[in-house]
């Protein structure tokens, strides 16, 4: 009989307990000291950590290692670093600061975590001597803050919970005891609570950044005083001047802009002062405005650099320690001369506001250091547009969108990171796809689709609507989404094996939506389940919950058959590719009778309406959402198409149409595309007004909805990233993998045009640019120019669809050339 097993990898502190109201969380640390010589610096020294929830790792008081990547019950991430950059020869320091949130509530829902904290740290490859130094055992000392929170209480924060409260005139020192270790069984079939897999993505990226400009100073020191130490960071370059004086028993306000809306960590610096109780207070806003009429949910705003109105949002407080405060944690260098406040997890904003409040001695401020964080996205595509007015615009709305995509990024993809930081699948749909167009970079879409599809719920048939998340929620129609980010994944990248793993939870899903059909009118129909959200889209008339009203009246929602049609038809298109022709065709043929039903039901002769038309409120029951989705769906077609999508996008219509939101405008513009003819060009110009508007507001990142105007940062957003290269320079994928191209420009939109369209070809994932080019002659004749550049002799199949006749053709190696001419020239 085999030897029992025992995995000993994790351990905590003793006495932790989560028996507390009144934070959602505690942080604990841990420390060792561990000695290497030389023969032992030469060689990697690797480590494997987690924690639950979340760790940062220091050596010798410099940050190594933020993690770990967010994770749940059914897979939770791990490290591997490797710690020889950071250590010396001789004695070294490492630290552990590990945020715990408390399991048995629902604060931080953005925050899985299981019944047990932990720290796991495993060493790898390592000399006999290192691993019993640094892999977890009672060797190491631990210690709880019991003096930090993390406060519940704020109005702005209803998923986070990461802001935090110091008090450092706690009596409470730090209390180091040795670490306990847990005891796993690991020999019959079972195992430690967190289910083990190194991280899917590359670690995040840093870089600094400055503030720019300083506002509604309330304080006996100058404009110039604080510009000079916060802007230009005069003080404190020579020994002579350390920093800003702020004197005993005074108090300071003053908020702080950096140029673009960031995520970012922070350090407020201040030399360590004589006595404890000075404070500091920091709001993070994401604008000005003017009073919430509800915080958060809605918001009243306009231009965001109005300074004459107020910032609002969540608030660290920090009260300072001083001289004789508790022991030094060896988290930062100087920590004897310097006390540094720095907030664990990043913060957003666009504007910080300081309030300080001095003690009874001196408070000398060295400086604020902003470090933004993001996943590591190299932005490789492009599109520039002929130099006018024009271009000018064209190049903000290209820059936001990539910014605002960007700080949807970290380890996830996020909703929105200054409320929520959750991954929900139909926002994830869009956003994965705007990375693999300004990118090429499918490791964070991957891990996505991974997150999600672990959150599927036999006993339903859904996956959780956002995953990781510690709150599950159900969103019917957002399981469909995620079965669309399968067939985007497979049509830019090919990946047959990592596709063919999901099929199972693919057939579970539209077999949920199936078995809800209707018996007479062949119709998904909705029935109202407790704990079940029919969530549709943020517009006004369909407030509090983003449902029509026809839904409930009648019982059936036209949205959702045809976005059950639509993921039927992408379904079948994936499993024809995979080689299952049966279950294809079942799901084609489950489409076309919904299509069936839904003309003869949801459409009354002119328009598709959101429940039944026999049932139909022409004053509320007519959308935009349902005329675009019948296009996509395919219940409309050709000059039905067309009329209905011009219909609901013209203003001078009789009929009344709800308007999608910012979320549901990639589907609008879809739908425009696939309706045929002129009308994607017709509306294309005046489509971007929403967008141009934002930026006349001085927004820096595209806003969540302009309905409720909650966040400044929704990578919803960022819809121009597809359609200008998609749809204006016209490059997509015609088979998987981009095995084959489509070139399909839309020459008419614009006189002069260069875009680069990121491509991975083959099994391999190639990586590869597509050049697109074309500028207008007087004669308005069009030069037009695709050349294909990667890195390895490829013969890539193009077909080409150009809008006008083609007067001269020219093909050399991977470039095509083209003189067309308008038909009206």
């Amino acid at each position: 009989m085999a030897a029992r097993r025992v995995d000993r990898n994790w351990m905590w502190h003793p006495q932790f307990t989560e028996e507390r109201s009144d934070t959602a969380g505690l942080f604990v640390h841990f420390r060792r000291t561990i000695f290497i010589d030389e023969d032992q610096k030469r060689k990697p020294i690797m480590i494997r950590i987690s924690a639950d929830t979340r760790y940062k790792l220091y050596a010798n008081r410099q940050l190594v290692a933020v993690g770990p990547v967010k994770g749940d019950q059914n897979l939770w991430f791990y490290d591997e670093v490797n710690l020889v950059p950071h250590l010396k020869v001789g004695e070294n320091e490492i630290q552990v600061h590990v945020l715990r949130f408390f399991h048995a509530t629902t604060y931080a829902s953005s925050f899985p975590r299981l019944p047990l904290g932990g720290l796991m740290i495993m060493p790898l490859h390592c000399e006999a001597s290192l691993v019993t130094q640094m892999q977890t055992s009672s060797l190491w000392e631990t210690a709880i803050d019991l003096s930090a929170t993390l406060p519940t209480n704020f109005l702005e924060d209803d998923f986070l919970h990461i802001y935090e409260s110091h008090d450092g005139t706690s009596s409470d020192d730090l209390e180091w005891v040795p670490a306990q270790v847990y005891e796993f069984e690991a020999s019959t079939g079972l195992e430690a609570p967190w289910k083990l897999h190194c991280r899917m993505i590359p670690p995040l990226r840093f870089e600094g950044t400055k503030f720019i400009a300083v506002h509604n100073i309330r304080s006996a020191l100058t404009r110039t005083d604080w510009e000079r130490q916060l802007i230009d960071g005069q003080y404190g370059a020579s020994t002579s001047h350390q920093g800003l004086v702020l004197p005993a028993r005074t108090s300071h306000y003053l908020e702080l802009e950096v140029e673009n809306h960031v995520t970012a960590f922070l350090r407020f610096r201040f030399q360590r002062p004589k006595d404890r109780g000075s404070t500091l207070m920091v709001t993070y806003s994401e604008c000005y405005e003017d009073p919430p009429p509800l915080v958060p949910y809605l918001r009243r705003k306009s231009n965001r650099r109005d300074d004459t109105k107020s910032l609002y949002g969540p608030q660290d407080k920090y009260t300072f320690r001083g001289s004789r405060g508790k022991s030094m944690l060896g988290n930062y260098e100087s920590e004897d001369t310097e006390e540094v406040f720095i907030p664990f997890h990043f913060r957003t904003f666009r504007f910080l506001g300081l309030q300080i409040d001095v003690g009874c001695s001196d408070l000398v401020i060295a400086g604020i250091e902003i470090t933004m964080v993001n996943y590591p996205l190299d932005v490789l595509a492009g599109f520039v547009v002929s130099p006018s007015r024009a271009h000018e615009m064209v190049d903000k709305i290209w820059s936001t969108s990539v910014r605002t995509l960007l700080n949807c990024m970290h380890d996830c993809y996020e909703d929105c990171p200054f409320y929520e930081q959750l991954q929900y699948a139909m926002d994830t749909r869009s956003s994965s796809l705007f990375t693999y167009y300004v990118s090429g970079d499918d490791r964070l879409a991957r891990q996505a689709i991974v997150q999600i599809h672990r959150s599927f719920q036999a006993r339903l048939g859904l996956t959780s609507s956002r995953a990781p998340c510690h709150q599950p929620q159900l969103i019917p129609h957002f399981s469909l989404f995620w079965i669309c980010m399968l067939r985007d994944n497979f049509n830019f990248f090919g990946d047959a094996i990592f596709i063919r793993q999901f099929v199972s939870v693919v057939d579970g899903i539209l077999e949920f939506f199936n078995s809800r059909l209707d018996p007479e009118l062949r119709l998904v129909a909705t029935k109202n389940t407790v704990g079940v959200w029919d969530f549709v889209d943020w517009t006004e008339a369909w407030r509090p919950y983003g449902c029509p009203p026809a839904v409930e009246r009648t019982g059936f929602s036209s949205y959702t058959n045809c976005l059950y049609a639509y993921t039927l038809k992408n379904a079948a298109a994936l499993l024809q590719a995979l080689g299952r022709p049966s279950l294809a065709d079942e799901y084609i043929a489950r489409a076309e009778d919904i299509i069936k039903a839904l003309k003869l039901h949801c459409f009354d002769g002119h328009f598709f309406t959101d429940g039944l038309a026999k049932m139909a409120d022409r004053s509320l029951d007519y959308s935009q959402h349902g005329q675009t989705w019948a296009v996509l769906s395919g219940a409309a077609t050709g000059l039905i198409a067309q009329e209905i999508m011009r219909g609901c996008l013209d203003p001078s219509v009789t009929q009344k149409f709800q308007p999608a939101s910012i979320s549901m405008s990639f589907y609008v513009l879809r739908a425009l595309s696939l309706a045929g003819g002129d009308i994607y060009n017709e509306h294309f110009p005046a489509f971007w007004d929403p967008w141009r508007k934002q930026l006349d507001l001085n927004l820096t990142t595209w806003e969540e909805d302009s309905v409720s105007q909650r966040s400044d940062c929704h990578a919803w957003g960022s819809v121009p990233i597809y359609d200008f290269l998609a749809e204006v320079a016209g490059v997509r994928p015609a088979g998987p993998g981009w095995e084959a191209i489509l070139f399909q420009p839309r020459l008419s939109l614009y006189p002069e045009l260069v875009a680069k369209v990121p491509i991975r070809w083959g099994k391999g994932g190639l990586p590869g640019i597509a050049h697109v080019a074309w500028f207008t002659e007087q004669n308005a004749d069009i030069n037009v120019s695709f050349r294909l550049e990667i890195g390895e002799e490829c013969d890539i199949p193009v077909t080409v669809h150009l809008p006008f006749h083609i007067v001269r053709e020219t093909k050399e190696e991977n470039t095509m050339s083209f003189v067309v001419r308008p038909c009206n020239a």
